[in-house]
């Protein structure tokens, strides 16, 4: 009788992980960040899995929170944001499913860095806080509607994402994140979203969601809806209200210097069958010509 109702016991708790593991939402886009793998029950393992599961609770209202956990070689760096204008239960909750889902479909990465609509998860075995990154990267897109004017909608949109870009990279030191609409062709409405990891400073903020916008027209062609993501920034726009919202805003930073925005010229990459933009290392090359320029000008 005690072997039954253990076996049973175990069924039960069998059955309960995998309706967590099937349940969690699928990745708008997940990928390595970085070439290293650890051994399965490594201290490097070990590491990983005490650092995420302490990054939901220790979410605070603003969306943000980096970490991490352990001594070299084996030390794990983490960074999650959640989209600014999403609750903190909501937050959360995309955090757990994150982190509970990312080394299973990558498992055994020292790096990776999956995207949801409404958070981000990223880590590392390389120091990744306060650093612009601008690969790996995520391109969606969101529609198969095209402008009818695609200057006078490009016009439109690039205007809307200036003041988007300005906004997000002089927020506070725990929020850049910034909303806003704009009147487009044919009576229709363009709403934007914009935003980066509060750990960059305004200037880096500035570059990276220059660069995300510059590579609109090469991947979206006109197209009324797109998302750009990377390790640093996103960047959304619709044909629809698709935000809420926005939480009160933490006490503005510093403001620096807008005057090393770097020209990029980004050019169409093609997306492998494991989800891999095989562009990244030429992206990786241009990006770091383009900070250098941008310093030494």
């Amino acid at each position: 009788m005690g072997s039954w109702r253990e076996l049973l016991f175990l069924y039960l708790i069998l059955l309960n992980i995998l309706t967590l593991t099937v349940s969690q939402p699928d990745f708008l886009s997940y990928k390595v960040s970085g070439s290293g793998k650890y051994s399965t029950n490594s201290t490097y393992q070990t590491n990983l899995e005490t650092l995420l599961s302490s990054l939901s609770s220790r979410t605070d209202s603003y969306g943000f929170y980096n970490s991490s956990f352990g001594e070299n070689p084996d030390k794990v760096y983490a960074i999650v944001l959640c989209r600014g204008d999403v609750e903190l239960h909501t937050c959360r909750s995309c955090i757990n499913n994150a982190t509970m889902k990312l080394p299973q479909l990558l498992p055994n990465y020292k790096g990776a860095i999956g995207w949801y609509d409404n958070c981000m998860l990223h880590y590392s075995d390389e120091f990744i806080n306060s650093i612009l990154a601008a690969y790996p990267s995520h391109f969606m897109i969101r529609t198969d509607k095209n402008a009818s004017s695609v200057n006078d909608f490009n016009q439109a949109l690039r205007s809307l994402l200036d003041g988007l870009r300005s906004k997000a990279a002089s927020g506070g030191a725990r929020r850049k994140f910034a909303t806003n609409n704009t009147a487009g062709p044919d009576f229709q409405t363009i709403y934007g979203l914009m935003q980066c990891t509060p750990d960059l400073s305004e200037i880096d903020c500035n570059n990276c969601l220059q660069l995300t916008v510059q590579q609109i027209p090469h991947y979206f062609g006109g197209k009324t809806g797109g998302t750009i993501s990377t390790p640093s920034c996103t960047l959304r726009y619709e044909n629809y209200q698709f935000f809420t919202d926005i939480p009160a805003d933490a006490p503005p930073a510093t403001s620096e210097n807008f005057n090393a925005v770097f020209p990029v010229e980004i050019r169409h990459h093609s997306v492998s069958s494991h989800g891999l933009v095989e562009g990244d290392a030429y992206m990786r090359a241009l990006f770091s010509h383009s900070v250098w320029s941008a310093l030494v000008l």
